[in-house]
């Protein structure tokens, strides 16, 4: 519980969408740990599984809800995390007018990793079992979606550099693996 609230913390300085955390607190009570993690409900959020279900959707709508969780998941790869358990019921939607907006939950196996590249690759290959009944073409145009915010990312952050790597001859890291379905 403790490593969640840290997550949560860090994630939220990161201004990855998340239910905002009112308390987190642990204490030994008799030998046995106690711990309690309190956050505000998602209200008009539902989960993925249940967007998809709930009505037919139109593509572009389809498109913005994707793309926007393609963005959230770059940004919280290219910091390191992961999140360790990227299921389609703990990705939440935003069901009121306007532009569909996405928020994560359960970060409870989340973790720093050493590698973006890992933390991408796991995160990508879990959700790529769990996504629950999205379509695989909204699958493949997600993929898509994240591969171009990942190469966007990190040129962005490789100009940002003051170090020289023209001498550095390293292989080509995509952080996108084929679906394992």
């Amino acid at each position: 519980m403790i490593r969640e609230a840290e997550a949560y913390r860090a994630w939220q300085a990161l201004d990855i969408p998340l239910p905002v955390l009112r308390y987190a607190g642990a204490r030994r009570e008799q030998g046995q740990w106690r711990a309690l993690l309190v956050t505000e409900a998602l209200t008009g959020f539902i989960s993925l599984d249940q967007w998809y279900e709930q009505a037919p959707r139109a593509e572009q709508e389809r498109h913005a809800m994707l793309h926007d969780l393609a963005t959230i998941l770059v940004r919280l790869h290219t910091a390191g995390w992961q999140h360790g358990c990227l299921y389609a019921k703990h990705v939440f939607v935003n069901v009121g007018r306007g532009r569909p907006r996405v928020a994560l939950i359960d970060l409870e196996k989340s973790r720093r990793r050493l590698r973006r590249a890992t933390a991408s690759w796991r995160d990508l290959d879990q959700f790529g079992r769990h996504r629950g009944v999205m379509p695989e073409r909204d699958w493949a145009w997600f993929l898509e979606q994240y591969q171009r915010a990942w190469d966007y990312s990190t040129k962005a952050a490789a100009s940002r550099t003051r170090v020289s790597t023209t001498s550095i001859k390293a292989p080509a890291v995509s952080p996108v693996k084929p679906p394992s379905r």
